[in-house]
Parts: structure tokens; sequence; C-alpha cells
């Protein structure tokens, strides 16, 4: 099953190039700086936040995954 997946989505980008739906960067050395620093910064955990819930939204939120 996950190589039926696997393929249906190389399928799906391999038809979207095709079709002329990509488009060259102009800059790529700038675009791939952006991108490293965007990746960066998600994984960065610098800032702190308090959250105030009751008890019952607390005891439903440690069923989330």
């Amino acid at each position: 099953m996950k190589k039926s997946v696997q393929y249906d989505e190389e399928k799906d980008i391999l038809e979207s190039y095709e079709d002329g739906e990509w488009v060259s960067v102009k800059d790529s050395k700038k675009e791939n700086n952006k991108l490293q620093q965007c990746a960066k910064n998600t994984l960065n955990q610098n800032k702190r936040i308090s959250i105030r819930m009751t008890s019952k939204d607390l005891d439903c939120s440690s069923l989330i995954p």
C-alpha cells in the first residue's frame, strides 16, 4: 500500500512538471538561503507563552496525539 501511495505522489509531481506548472527561481542561491533560514526559525524554540485553560479542556487536550 505504501508503494502505491508513493507512486501516486510521484506520478502527480511528474504530471505537474510536464504540464508546465513549475517555474524556475531567478536567484536560486538567495531562495535557498531564505528557505534554510525559515527552517532554522521553525526549529528555534526561544519564546515561551502562557495559556490558561479549564481543567476539562486540559484533560481533552491530553488525548490528542
